[in-house]
């Protein structure tokens, strides 16, 4: 709601108007934010496509408090500077020249013929703001310090247009200060609250990833390989699961100590993950066993997989506390079908892994129906 204002300037209606547009510019920046969430940090060197979502976003929330603002002859006076600062430090030139052609497009198409040249005057203004904002983010990094540097240049910018736009100088005085210190405030709250905010999501990221993360290896755990387990039998497309167990491990932690039996499994992992696909999900199951998810996978693509695997380890040299060892491992594959559940499949992979510890160890074994009547 645009208020337009004649007669004598009262300070309270300056005041309030403010406050408006702080509700305004902090409700709106949680919510157009929100989406942000996930994404990386956001800089001039992130895709095109969040720098311009940056850009739409800043600019719908400059627009809200434009048009809430309050109008004293023929300028505009509301906190739209901080989305530019805020599209401008975080996204770069192109987000906030997104935000500024928004906020002039929105100016010119609610601004009377004869009020013409407040938004001519307002949108050089805006343009002069983007431009030095542009050039001194190219050599800066988005602190605090710089995000306000660049919210006091925008006041000064501000201020000779706002005088020339308004009639007398004690209406000036009066919106000079209030303007001043309504943008230095929302600028240091509304940064404040972006960072808490990240801060907060990339808190709840990590502790996200920590309870799905095994905490030796950092592979996924078993509660991640288990919600993987249940998302490939939900959608029934082919998987196949290998299970891996070294071969004598307990001889590993007896002569060289549970500590060295910790880096052999850092460095299994490691293996593993070098000579499985980039989207095969390795995981430790359990002690020394870990659990591969090989997606979209039939069993013979899978032995070759399970082959490779196996050959990898047996040719590394294991580093453990000093010493250096040789390990193999025992392999055990299955692949599902439509009337097996996930657990079925497990079960196989354990009877097969089962069945290559028996028949001497440092093998892959495919699950055969066979194996059911052995047991």
């Amino acid at each position: 709601m645009l208020v337009h204002f004649k007669g004598e300037l009262r300070l309270y209606v300056l005041i309030n108007q403010f406050i408006l547009n702080f509700c305004i510019l902090f409700t709106a920046v949680s919510l157009f934010f929100l989406p942000f969430r996930h994404k990386k940090r956001i800089s001039p060197k992130s895709p095109v496509s969040i720098r311009l979502a940056i850009g739409l976003a800043s600019g719908a929330i400059a627009m809200m408090l434009m048009f809430n603002s309050l109008q004293i002859d023929i300028a505009r006076v509301d906190l739209r500077l901080v989305p530019v600062v805020i599209a401008g430090m975080f996204g770069g030139f192109l987000s906030s020249f997104t935000t500024g052609a928004m906020i002039s497009a929105a100016r010119f198409a609610t601004t009377p013929a004869e009020e013409l040249e407040g938004a001519i005057i307002s949108t050089v203004v805006l343009l002069l703001i983007i431009v030095t904002m542009g050039l001194f983010r190219k050599y800066s990094k988005p602190t605090f310090g710089n995000f306000q540097r660049m919210i006091i240049a925008g006041v000064l910018y501000s201020l000779p247009a706002i005088y020339f736009l308004t009639n007398g100088w004690i209406v000036f005085f009066k919106i000079a200060f209030i303007y001043t210190v309504a943008n230095l405030f929302g600028g240091y709250v509304t940064y404040r609250m972006l960072t808490e905010m990240r801060r907060h999501f990339d808190h709840v990221k990590r502790q996200q990833r920590l309870a799905l993360t095994d905490a030796l290896t950092g592979l996924a755990n078993r509660r991640r390989l288990d919600e993987v387990l249940v998302r490939a039998e939900e959608s029934n497309d082919p998987y196949s699961l290998l299970l891996v167990d070294i071969d004598f491990f307990k001889r590993v932690n007896d002569e060289y100590g549970h500590d060295a039996g910790d880096d052999v499994l850092q460095q299994l992992g490691k293996v593993l993950l070098s000579s499985v696909r980039q989207e095969d999900i390795v995981g430790r199951f359990g002690g020394e066993e870990f659990l591969v998810y090989l997606p979209d996978t039939r069993i013979k693509e899978a032995i070759l997989i399970a082959e490779r695997c196996r050959y990898e380890v047996e040719q590394h040299t294991f580093s453990a506390r000093g010493q250096t060892l040789q390990i193999t491992v025992s392999l055990g594959l299955s692949e599902s079908a439509q009337e097996f559940s996930s657990d079925d499949v497990l079960q196989q992979a354990d009877k097969a892994l089962y069945v290559s510890k028996k028949d001497g160890r440092n093998r892959v074994t495919p699950y055969e129906r066979s194996f059911l009547r052995e047991a």
